[in-house]
């Protein structure tokens, strides 16, 4: 299929490689996929009245609210990647390669660790940036805004990481932010060209999940002719994140 012309919320341009960026009914849950220089689909809020479909859009809420628990958090995740796993099997425009879909038990997940959970705030960025990344295809390149800085800490270790926004040429236009990363596990236990986060824009004075539980990897990492942005420099944690997707495996 041809992909739809125009830049997805992560700042990727959905044209020229294969899967039409659009979104997909599974188990009456509305996955986003991007399309073709993607990201693993996300679970996005419904708009199906169904019960599941409810539950979808209930989970996103519970694990984008810094005051859920975390046993409730842990819950929401198990119950998110089962749907996803779902969606990896059943759904047409699934990133993994057709021959590998009828014996496709489940994605690769360490399990959830509330150690890499972390409630923080948007600080502004040093100043006003825009940012260039290279993708996994050689002739693109990606051009995104600073949207802020998160600053935490893993194992008493300092780490910051810029949060993206695609540049529009209006700041503050895109709705979400876009957070790649690389860390100590990329290339080992997790996929060598780095993970993704996604988070929706909150009011500045607001706090936010910053959950590497939730880590994906992006289309690239399942083969095909994507084209995925790499992290910046600036995106490269000095620690291991072992939280999330880890590299696929096909044994």
């Amino acid at each position: 299929m041809g992909c739809v012309g125009g830049i997805d919320p992560a700042g990727r341009r959905t044209e020229g490689w294969g899967l039409a960026g659009r979104s997909l009914l599974v188990a009456g849950i509305v996955w986003s996929l991007p399309g073709c220089a993607t990201d693993a689909p996300r679970l996005v809020r419904p708009p199906a009245a169904s019960a599941e479909a409810a539950s979808g859009g209930a989970l996103t809420q519970v694990l984008e609210d810094p005051l859920t628990p975390v046993e409730v958090a842990a819950q929401a995740i198990l119950a998110q990647r089962q749907m996803k796993d779902r969606a990896f099997k059943q759904a047409d425009d699934s990133p993994l390669p057709p021959d590998r879909r009828a014996t496709f038990t489940g994605l690769n997940y360490f399990p959830f660790d509330a150690r890499y959970r972390f409630v923080v705030k948007l600080e502004p960025c040093p100043q006003e940036s825009r940012i260039e990344t290279a993708t996994t295809q050689s002739d693109d390149v990606r051009r995104y805004r600073c949207a802020g800085v998160f600053r935490f800490k893993v194992d008493d270790v300092p780490c910051t990481l810029l949060a993206l926004t695609p540049d529009l040429g209006v700041p503050d236009a895109a709705p979400d932010l876009f957070i790649p990363f690389r860390d100590a596990t990329s290339g080992q236990e997790t996929y060598a060209a780095g993970r993704y986060l996604q988070l929706k824009r909150r009011s500045p004075e607001a706090a936010y999940v910053l959950d590497f539980n939730q880590a994906f990897n992006p289309y690239c990492a399942y083969g095909g002719n994507y084209s995925c942005p790499l992290p910046p420099p600036e995106n490269h944690l000095p620690v291991a994140i072992r939280a999330g997707e880890k590299q696929p495996s096909w044994d």
